[in-house]
């Protein structure tokens, strides 16, 4: 009596909250929320890690640089290998477990990085993080296997939001309570924040098929498969590999870049904050923009303007005389940088069948992975060797890679428009 009680009072919420709005637009807007909480308390620490392994006890600059990619890339070594086999289990059994699985995984290991005394303690830690986690992936693979064809590049374009949102905020916050407190507590706050997304995702989510009544073949050897005989699939993740590669691979090193700008030491940790956080206020505004777009005019045109325009715009950021030259242009990359990577996402999705999608989306996950994984490390050794800002160039040059070979993507949308063009003109001839 208790539990149908229970299960009641939860139904009268989700109506009084959602209202008459379709089942995938209330998981959409619920995993929205759940990862901008998961994401704001991630980004509030993933910045400053350079600025943590210095506290760890890491005072040789090129040293603290090498570790620092060693660092970020380390969740990414698991996660690489991971992603696929929890996402093949989420088509067989229940995409929503699979998102439970990796935020209560966060926040265990978010508060495990805080008790780190040792640069290695932390590195096992983030490994263990890759392990277990991979909330955006998982997310990712729920959105666009249970979105209606026709709405997934505009649902890929808002979740992407959550991310730039919290990617908005997160550093603010975190630049401030790090600033005031140290960085140990952010780690702890993080911890309880992707709590609060798991008691969301388990209250609000509702998915299509139960595990009982579910029927797939995904598993990831038959995924692979089917990859690897598509094309126009490899083409979309090898692009995923090379464009997150761009845009990671001058993270590790952006606290000091900036004093090499002149920053003070004494707010080096609140202005990387800024920096990093400032190109999620456009991208946030931009991004489902860019969703609705490839839905009804195609994602290929957008992949190649966007990924030219944010190559370009980061080469430049390699010329940048002060900080303002540098925040001005990383407010024009956040205008564009949402059409790449999601317009990939969104590519991936409408060529994927929809009862393997969520495994084929767990591909996309490990090639952004596999981009974080082989980058940072790479920019941490050569930087002390060639200097931060031909990174910056090296960056560039890799999303130009991306606008150029964008251009042999196959495009669905476009397709499926001149389709509809066709039989409309026999129907006029008739």
């Amino acid at each position: 009596m208790i539990v149908n009680m229970t299960m009641s009072g939860m139904h009268i919420i989700r109506g009084k909250w959602f209202g008459d709005l379709e089942r995938w637009q209330r998981n959409l807007y619920v995993l929205w929320l759940a990862q901008f909480i998961a994401m704001a308390g991630m980004s509030a620490c993933v910045p400053f890690l350079p600025i943590f392994i210095k506290e760890l006890g890491v005072s040789d600059k090129a040293l603290a640089q090498q570790w620092s990619g060693f660092v970020f890339s380390g969740p990414f070594l698991v996660s690489f290998l991971t992603t696929p086999f929890w996402s093949a289990l989420g088509d067989r059994f229940s995409r929503k477990l699979l998102v439970l699985r990796a935020v209560i995984g966060l926040s265990i290991s978010m508060v495990c990085m805080g008790y780190s005394h040792s640069v290695e303690e932390l590195l096992m830690w983030r490994i263990i993080q890759g392990a277990v986690s991979g909330f955006v992936a998982a997310n990712l693979s729920f959105v666009s296997a249970e979105t209606p064809s026709e709405n997934v590049g505009y649902a890929i374009g808002v979740m992407q939001t959550s991310q730039n949102a919290g990617a908005i905020l997160g550093p603010f916050i975190g630049g401030a309570l790090s600033h005031a407190v140290g960085m140990r507590p952010v780690f702890w706050i993080v911890g309880g924040l992707a709590s609060v997304s798991a008691a969301l995702v388990a209250l609000f989510v509702l998915e299509t098929h139960s595990a009982s009544t579910k029927v797939s073949s995904s598993s990831v050897r038959s995924n692979l498969v089917y990859a690897f005989r598509q094309k126009d699939i490899l083409l979309i993740l090898a692009l995923m590999v090379v464009s997150q590669m761009s845009i990671v691979f001058t993270t590790p090193l952006f606290p000091y870049y900036l004093e090499e700008l002149g920053t003070s030491a004494d707010w080096l940790s609140l202005a990387t904050g800024a920096f990093v956080g400032i190109v999620g206020v456009n991208s946030l505004i931009f991004t489902p923009r860019w969703g609705r777009r490839n839905d009804k005019k195609g994602y290929r045109k957008t992949i190649k303007v966007t990924a030219a325009v944010v190559g370009i715009v980061t080469i430049i950021q390699a010329f940048a005389v002060d900080a303002l030259t540098l925040l001005i242009l990383r407010f024009v990359i956040g205008v564009f940088i949402g059409g790449v990577v999601p317009s990939l996402s969104t590519a991936l999705s409408k060529i994927s069948p929809k009862e393997i999608r969520g495994g084929i989306m767990g591909f996309a996950a490990s090639a952004m992975l596999l981009g974080n994984l082989l980058s940072p490390p790479v920019s941490g050794m050569i930087s002390p060797y060639i200097g931060i800002r031909w990174c910056f160039a090296i960056a560039g040059i890799l999303m130009l890679v991306v606008s150029v070979a964008s251009m042999f993507l196959r495009d669905v949308v476009v397709e499926q428009r001149e389709r509809e063009v066709v039989i409309q003109q026999h129907e006029i001839e008739e």
